[in-house]
């Protein structure tokens, strides 16, 4: 009797409404050198060379084993029943299933020790493997035509592997015609997701953006208008995981801001989950209820809190970026716009029920120290909101601009209290 299949068999969501890809097809120029990697551990001992060589290794040993139909069966199945965002499926889980079976898959397929490939898994992180380009998963059946991509960071150029296991280096900035499965680190949490959407929201859908408007429940700053003039993330790491931080200090009278009072983001909890997979969106979002404003006020009296953007590469609502960068950004933008990088959210004492007032204020912040994680990629940090009457640079339908680094503008954002 057949053993069990190693991809977990989910229930089908609804389907996902596929965005247009409108890249220009190339194909790949596959070498036999199935040895040869884009990173040199030994020339490169870091931790970010260490990761991609495994990773390489890992693409490598997965392709090959795809060369068998019926592994390639299950794992179609898998893509297809996935209820996460756009058909992901979490590499090492699977591979677990059954006793190991699909990591004695791969060693029997590769011949390579079971021992190693293990450490690999385990040492590269959490991994997701998905088509990240909806022509792609709209057109593979499932057959051979498929390559196994991985890049260790966002905007590496992305190494691929064919079933034969020859290696070639994929453009990164536009996809092969080739179907490409990717073989990455996590973006989402797998053990609390946010499923996939039946809509696709956004100028990528042929739309104006437009999303779903609902009655705000609770007081608050709300975002109604997002847009980016680019979306700060490879085609190899799927669509773009936008997030909003309310960013402030860790105790009254502290310079540095060095916490994250509230995220938006795709897997941010309740209330405050916001999908944006394109460059712009249009809705009803809270970002800081008045009850939290008030919380922050109390603690820090005048200080204010920063609105920073960020395009997520691994831990949904969690800060990857070393402190140098952010510093960086935070004291080019300061003199351009007399350090009015924040927000205050004051009351008027008059009305108790009338709308706050979120203004421009200056933030006497000097650096961003975040935590970072030498095992993952680093988020991109888009750029930190200023109000319009600061920046002195306005767009229809937004009144706050995000400024990032060289105080290039980077997206407007349309911000209000309800």
């Amino acid at each position: 009797m057949r053993s069990s299949r190693l991809w977990p068999t989910l229930a089908i969501c609804a389907g996902l409404a596929a965005c247009a890809d409108q890249s220009a097809p190339t194909q790949p120029h596959l070498t036999d050198d199935a040895t040869a990697s884009v990173v040199d551990a030994g020339a490169d001992r870091s931790p970010i060379a260490d990761r991609g060589a495994r990773l390489e290794r890992l693409a490598r040993r997965f392709a090959v084993a795809l060369a068998d139909a019926d592994f390639r069966a299950e794992l179609k199945r898998s893509l297809d029943a996935s209820p996460y965002p756009e058909g992901k499926v979490y590499f090492q889980r699977a591979l677990a299933r059954d006793g190991d079976r699909g990591y004695r898959l791969l060693a029997r397929a590769s011949g390579d020790d079971l021992t190693s490939i293990t450490s690999d898994a385990d040492q590269a992180g959490t991994l997701e493997v998905y088509l990240p380009v909806p022509s792609h998963r709209a057109a593979w059946t499932g057959n051979d035509d498929v390559l196994v991509a991985t890049a260790a960071r966002d905007g590496d150029v992305p190494v691929a592997f064919d079933l034969r296991g020859r290696r070639t280096l994929l453009d990164a900035r536009t996809p092969p015609t080739t179907p490409v499965l990717a073989l990455v680190p996590a973006e989402i949490d797998f053990d609390a997701p946010r499923f996939k959407s039946a809509t696709c929201i956004g100028d990528a859908c042929g739309g104006a953006g437009s999303g779903s408007f609902v009655t705000p429940p609770t007081p608050g700053l709300y975002l109604t208008r997002a847009e980016f003039v680019n979306e700060f993330e490879s085609w190899l790491k799927g669509a773009p995981e936008f997030e909003i931080h309310i960013m402030g200090p860790s105790a009254p009278g502290e310079t540095k801001v060095i916490a994250s009072y509230q995220c938006i983001g795709e897997h941010a909890a309740g209330a405050y989950s916001w999908d944006m997979n394109s460059k712009t969106w249009t809705g009803t979002q809270l970002l800081f209820s008045n009850s939290q404003m008030d919380a922050f006020a109390t603690t820090y009296g005048t200080q204010p809190f920063s609105i920073m953007a960020y395009e997520d590469d691994d831990g949904a609502c969690q800060i990857r970026t070393d402190a140098d960068r952010a510093s960086k950004l935070f004291a080019a933008i300061g003199p351009a716009v007399a350090d009015w990088t924040a927000a205050i959210g004051k009351k008027d004492d008059l009305y108790a029920n009338a709308p706050r007032l979120v203004k421009a204020a200056k933030s006497g912040y000097n650096v961003l120290t975040a935590l970072y994680s030498f095992l993952t990629t680093a988020d991109d940090i888009i750029g930190v909101a200023v109000e319009d009457a600061a920046t002195g640079r306005y767009r229809t339908g937004t009144n706050w601009t995000v400024l990032g680094d060289k105080v290039a503008t980077n997206g407007w954002l349309k911000l209000e209290t309800k």
